[in-house]
């Protein structure tokens, strides 16, 4: 912005801007110093300048307010205030006052000095003693002002729960062939709010034992571990039992349920047959086995005739075999697979 100044000619015609009068008029301005919202404002043909008022600073807290939810009796949580300088100046934290007696304060020592731009960390911990409702207050006062900036405080304890739960709760094993073993898993899960320790693991019923949980081990709040069962039948016939596990939890021992059969294993074989290769450079049969399409590995080598008997086969395991024949020369080079045949041992 610049006022317009005006310059008389001789012949009485005008002329507006800032440029120089004629020699008859003589050059002048006009300051004009006022005040306002605390900027001095200097106005002349030159333009405006302009300075800002002295600098300030500001503090800040964040959040206003803090809530600490569902605390467990005799354990404690924390959060953190921030404690901010937004101002142009300088300032210095001066004083902390706490209200309530189950929160603390940690993390800052006072005074402190906070330069334009600068923050720091106030800790303030909830350590219940009881359960129910408890609130409280922290005021920081600063060299900013002698009025405190508040943040209030509040907090709910609750009693410590101890809970484990076994997922699934039942297993069956089916049959399984005496003399071979099956095992099944069992999620145990702390649903509590607090530490749950496995005291002991005990199985009940002939050929069940337990692995990867032992007495000792501690779940925290929502963690889980794993419980494998084995069932390793030592004669023909049906077979219950359980697993108990105990713990320092309300609910202890929580309890599983166990099934299983023995049966007697039957030898089982298949028998393998082949058509001769045409060449007159094989010199025997390599035979492969797999229980995955095109997956295999080789189980007799140098076949010299066309059939094969694998009796190494598992019943009772409801397994399906998948077989493959090469044709090899002298020198070990086999041909490309035959095709494949397929044999399910129930």
């Amino acid at each position: 912005m610049c006022l317009n100044c005006v310059g008389k000619n001789t012949t009485g015609s005008s002329r507006w801007g800032c440029s120089q009068r004629t020699a008859t008029t003589r050059a002048s301005s006009v300051w004009i110093t006022a005040l306002l919202l605390g900027i001095v404002i200097q106005v002349g043909c030159a333009g405006i300048t302009s300075s800002p008022s002295a600098g300030s600073a500001t503090m800040s807290l964040t959040p206003p307010s803090i809530n600490f939810p569902s605390v467990v009796v005799g354990n404690t949580d924390t959060q953190a205030i921030i404690v901010s300088n937004t101002g142009t100046e300088s300032l210095t934290v001066t004083q902390a006052t706490l209200t309530g007696a189950q929160f603390s304060v940690s993390g800052v020592s006072l005074p402190l000095s906070l330069g334009p731009g600068h923050q720091t960390t106030v800790t303030v911990s909830f350590s219940p003693t009881s359960t129910g409702s408890a609130s409280g207050s922290i005021a920081i006062t600063s060299s900013v002002s002698s009025t405190p900036t508040t943040v209030a405080l509040s907090g709910t304890g609750v009693a410590a729960t101890h809970l484990l739960a076994a997922s699934p709760s039942n297993l069956s094993f089916g049959n399984v062939n005496d003399g071979s073993s099956s095992t099944l898993s069992v999620t145990l899960t702390n649903d509590g709010n607090s530490n749950a320790t496995i005291a002991s693991v005990a199985p009940t019923g002939a050929g069940f034992s337990t692995n990867g949980l032992s007495a000792g081990t501690t779940l925290t709040p929502n963690q889980s571990a794993t419980l494998n069962i084995v069932f390793a039948p030592t004669g023909v016939g049906s077979v219950s039992g359980s697993v108990s596990v105990t713990s320092n939890a309300t609910n202890s021992p929580a309890l599983i349920s166990l099934a299983g059969a023995g049966v007697q294993s039957t030898a089982s074989s298949v028998a393998l047959s082949w058509t001769a290769s045409t060449s007159s450079e094989v010199a025997g049969y390599n035979v492969y086995r797999g229980t995955s399409p095109g997956s295999y590995a080789i189980i007799k080598s140098s076949v010299t005739g066309t059939t094969y008997t694998d009796s190494t086969v598992q019943s009772g395991q409801d397994i399906t075999y998948d077989y493959v024949v090469t044709a090899v020369n002298s020198s070990g080079v086999e041909s490309t697979d035959s095709n494949q045949a397929s044999a399910r041992i129930p």
